[in-house]
């Protein structure tokens, strides 16, 4: 009977859509919606990718997109694009798979050594095939020029995003991690955003992390995000303040009667560590309080609950 009603009720809705088609000039975006209704389909998020840390010398000999065949700033899915090769004699064989990733982030760790290069995945892509390149374009065997066919995306390819054979990019995922067992913890803390542009970082998104295998983190263990303590003033204000021969660091520095203060370290959230490097990790980001940004500490939840 409850069946029967949800299909009496989805006939109803698919119904009075099709009345108000007549008066509607997007007929065939209310034509889809009608057959997803009429179907039971929903849309489902495509995961992420787990991101790579590559060695910065691998990663500036890969191959660079330079644009498509329409000559669009973003390229989507079936878009044949136009890569550049570091070297100016190799080519691509045909029909070799493909990832393209988004142009790197230098990690590096809070002593300023530098750990790698983040690579997001933002696609799949293959070479195009001998007899697609001779129809499509106008010098398939140009030296140091490859062109592909987008097959699959997360987001939309930009010109400057980088390729890398999926052969060569599997050999780069995170190695087997054994800890040392006598080696001490050192300090690790978020370096990088990785699922976002922003500056804070919300649940379920990804971040880079130093320390890595070296600190215990291995794939699966979960970890304690904590916001550092942060130096802050007292709002009490008087006359100097408003003297123009102040400028902002003076103001508070200089002033007796605005006393400095500090927050004390208190946990934003957890979360689950996804890949393990030698010295850094990537984890997906749990149970929030507060956004996560760079400069967070993150500790092992099995050793320290608390700084």
């Amino acid at each position: 009977m409850l069946n029967g009603l949800r299909h009496n009720e989805v006939a109803l809705l698919a119904h009075i859509i099709a009345m108000r088609l007549k008066f509607n000039r997007y007929n065939p975006l209310f034509i889809v919606f009608c057959g997803l209704l009429s179907s039971g389909v929903s849309a489902q998020a495509v995961p992420l990718a787990v991101p790579l840390v590559v060695p910065e010398s691998t990663f500036k000999t890969l191959g660079r997109i330079t644009g498509d065949t329409l000559n669009q700033r973003l390229m989507d899915q079936h878009s044949i694009v136009r890569v550049q090769l570091a070297d100016p004699q190799a080519q691509i064989a045909p029909e070799t798979p493909l990832v393209i990733f988004r142009q790197g982030i230098r990690l590096k760790a809070p002593g300023g050594e530098t750990l790698g290069v983040l690579a997001i995945p933002v696609a799949r892509a293959r070479t195009l095939s001998r007899q697609t390149a001779a129809l499509e374009i106008a010098h398939p065997d140009q030296p140091g020029v490859a062109w592909m066919h987008i097959q699959s995306l997360q987001q939309e390819v930009m010109r400057g995003d980088s390729v890398m054979a999926q052969d060569a990019a599997k050999q780069l995922e995170s190695p087997p991690c054994t800890p040392p067992a006598d080696s001490p913890a050192k300090a690790a803390q978020v370096l990088a955003l990785v699922s976002q542009a922003d500056m804070l970082s919300a649940n379920g998104d990804l971040v880079a992390i130093s320390g890595g295998c070296a600190n215990g983190m291995t794939p699966g263990a979960t970890v304690t995000l904590w916001r550092p303590a942060t130096k802050t003033y007292g709002r009490k204000l008087d006359q100097p303040v408003e003297d123009r021969r102040n400028n902002a660091t003076s103001v508070f520095e200089d002033n007796p009667a605005i006393a400095p203060n500090q927050t004390p370290t208190h946990r934003v959230g957890t979360g689950t560590v996804l890949a393990s490097y030698p010295d850094t990790a990537i984890v997906r980001i749990q149970n929030i309080s507060q956004a996560v940004q760079p400069g967070d500490l993150v500790r092992l939840l099995t050793t320290k609950t608390r700084p």
